[in-house]
């Protein structure tokens, strides 16, 4: 019992006393065999449609009513809950039954980790608002972790706004010997009825127990489900199909999924290992073991498919810049000493060096280096709660799917559709990729009237320039920070520098902004000797006019002869080192015959969970051949008529 509900002063939570045998002496009077039948046909319905196998895991099941019904219908059951004496009634009601179910006695909204399996459902009947809003979506949270990719959470609660129009602070109950007392006050401001239960069994002494609860409207359901990370599906009334939530609904059923976990692919997962025999798609290695090796790496793997997701020989047009830049740094013992905890963000440090490198006076207080683009993206994905997150479809993926597993809806939008979808959104943040992944380079102006109209939202824009690097310091937007106090420049030294192992990554931003940044950035993000290498090669201004030079060259050729083989190539800027082609079948099978592996872009770059994946517009990027060896490779693909040996 819990002394907020006026029942005691221990600190147990109410509900670890309030379900036993006089709760349930009264509640049997309610969940009558016909009431239980018609709920467990609905779950069981639901269930065989949209589940994708039969494991359930049924949270707060009391004495098994649904657990029970369910197992008799061919679902392997785990039934959950805190109460020990209704999961000894619920395993004798299975018993009886005849059907095998697992029983777990766990206080679901304490237990950090729920010691269970994975499940391919997860169902929860009138067993939720009995903790704080933060407990539940915690618990939310532990569901979806229970649940394997694309898993179903079948969600039931009771509807306050139907509740509120019957709402009496005193009733009573009484049939067959058993008299039931209700005494409720409903909390208005905190949306919680706290009250009791006097039951009185007969001649018996009278049992007081004591409750809790907080009554949601489906809209602030629904919400919790999007912050835990589900895709909400639909929502039904009163344990029907398809029947719409009114006002006048008692109980809503929301029917959520677990996303798949291509869903929630970051950028990193594009490296990973595929299946033997796999397509022109994916990896056969990591590009770490040779990345910048400048050596014959990635140009074919053990499949002889030449590798060309990405671009190693591009180190060969800036190693010397490279080189400069380290031969200027000492390293002793004392570089793993250096911890600038006077300057943890590495602006002091930074500052003037990429003042003189983009042209224009960035005080200390707009700059916060971090652990490359990666990290810097990471925190800003926490300036995007409450949410929503838009971002461009063919957008670098990990800020949304971060955002998204932190319950911030991400919503994908194409550049034409920009200005609309800001005005029926009114996202948190909006992310851009300049370059695209198409390779446009959008120039300044057009960037100036979307931060304006971000702006007159409230909305943060997050510009990812990792890649914009190859254009050179002046065509940077770093300039327009002075002008947007809602506007963040992310640059790495990963793309064109080819230096990513150094894990330096810089955002620029207004003051305000930037103090906002860094209070969820980690500070001494950069380390000392990789900060000390990237600011050298910073100071030594464009270093890519070599590396341009060779890509304005070879990649009209590359497109042309991707072309000569009946691919839509699309080349965008022509400092950029990659093109890309349409990712359907058709392209897939050409490329798998001439023997070339290429970067699958799923959805276009988006993280769409209205989408169905056949239905994405789905691109492959390909890095141009650089040095003479992987060019010799890729010509000799399309010199054996398209023919793999």
């Amino acid at each position: 019992m819990t002394g907020g509900a006026g029942g005691g002063t221990d600190r147990r939570p109410w509900y670890q006393d309030f379900f036993g045998e006089e709760f349930w002496a009264v509640a049997a009077h309610e969940y009558t065999a016909e009431r239980n039948a018609a709920e467990a046909d609905y779950l069981a319905g639901v269930l065989d449609a949209s589940a994708p196998g039969r494991r359930v895991l049924d949270l707060g099941c009391g004495t098994g009513r649904h657990a029970v019904a369910l197992a008799g219908r061919g679902f392997h059951v785990t039934g959950a809950d805190v109460g020990g004496w209704a999961l000894r009634q619920a395993a004798a009601s299975a018993a009886a039954a005849g059907v095998d179910v697992e029983w777990l006695r766990l206080d679901l909204l304490r237990e950090l980790m729920w010691p269970v399996r994975e499940f391919d459902a997860v169902v929860c009947v009138q067993s939720f608002g009995w903790g704080s809003d933060t407990q539940q979506l915690r618990l939310l949270r532990e569901a979806r972790r229970a649940l394997v990719p694309g898993g179903v959470l079948l969600l039931d609660h009771s509807n306050v706004l139907t509740i509120a129009g019957n709402y009496v602070p005193e009733a009573t109950f009484e049939t067959d010997g058993l008299r039931a007392v209700f005494r409720r006050d409903y909390r208005v401001e905190h949306g919680r009825s706290r009250g009791s239960i006097e039951v009185r069994r007969g001649d018996a002494k009278p049992v007081v127990v004591y409750d809790d609860v907080r009554l949601y409207q489906p809209a602030e359901v629904r919400d919790l489900l999007t912050r835990a990370g589900f895709r909400v599906e639909r929502a039904d009334a009163d344990f029907t199909a398809g029947r719409e939530v009114q006002l006048t609904t008692r109980y809503v059923q929301f029917v959520a999924r677990n996303p798949d976990a291509g869903e929630h692919r970051t950028a990193i997962a594009t490296w990973e290992r595929p299946a033997a025999g796999g397509s022109a798609r994916g990896a056969t290695t990591g590009p770490v073991e040779a990345a910048g090796s400048g050596g014959p790496v990635g140009l074919a793997g053990q499949d002889g498919l030449v590798d060309l997701r990405w671009s190693p020989d591009e180190i060969d047009f800036v190693r010397s810049a490279v080189d400069r830049a380290f031969e200027s740094v000492t390293v002793t013992a004392d570089a793993a000493r250096a911890y600038h905890v006077t300057d943890p963000y590495a602006a002091v440090r930074a500052a003037p060096v990429l003042s003189e490198h983009f042209g224009l006076e960035l005080p200390p207080d707009t700059v916060t280096a971090g652990t490359g683009a990666t990290g810097l993206l990471h925190g800003c994905a926490a300036l995007a709660q409450p949410g929503p997150v838009l971002h461009l479809r063919g957008g670098h993926p990990d800020l949304p799917r971060w955002a998204a597993r932190s319950g911030s809806e991400a919503i994908a939008t194409r550049m034409e559709d920009l200005a609309d979808a800001l005005d029926r959104h009114a996202p948190s943040v909006l992310v851009l990729d300049r370059p695209t992944i198409t390779g446009d380079l959008h120039g300044r102006g057009e960037l100036d009237d979307i931060v304006r109209t971000a702006r007159a939202h409230g909305t943060t824009v997050v510009l990812d320039e990792a890649y914009a690097v190859y254009a050179g310091p002046g065509a940077s937007c770093v300039p327009a920070v002075a002008e947007h106090d809602n506007l963040i420049v992310l640059r790495s030294m990963s793309k064109g520098y080819c230096c990513g192992g150094l894990r330096v990554g810089f955002a620029v931003a207004a003051p305000a902004l930037t103090r906002r940044l860094r209070a969820v950035v980690p500070p001494l993000g950069a380390n000392a000797f990789g900060l000390a290498v990237s600011l050298a090669l910073l100071a030594q201004g464009d270093v890519f006019t070599a590396l341009r030079a060779r890509i304005a060259g070879v990649k009209p050729r590359t497109a042309a002869l991707l072309r000569g083989a009946g691919l839509a190539v699309t080349e965008g800027a022509d400092c950029l080192p990659w093109v890309t082609v349409p990712g359907d079948d058709q392209t897939d099978a050409l490329l798998e015959k001439l023997g070339l592996r290429v970067k699958e872009v799923e959805g276009h770059g988006t993280w769409d969970p209205g989408v169905r994946v056949g239905d994405r517009d789905t691109l492959f990027k390909m890095a141009v051949p650089l040095s003479d060896a992987r060019l010799t490779a890729f010509h000799a693909a399309f010199g054996k008529g398209g023919q793999r040996e």
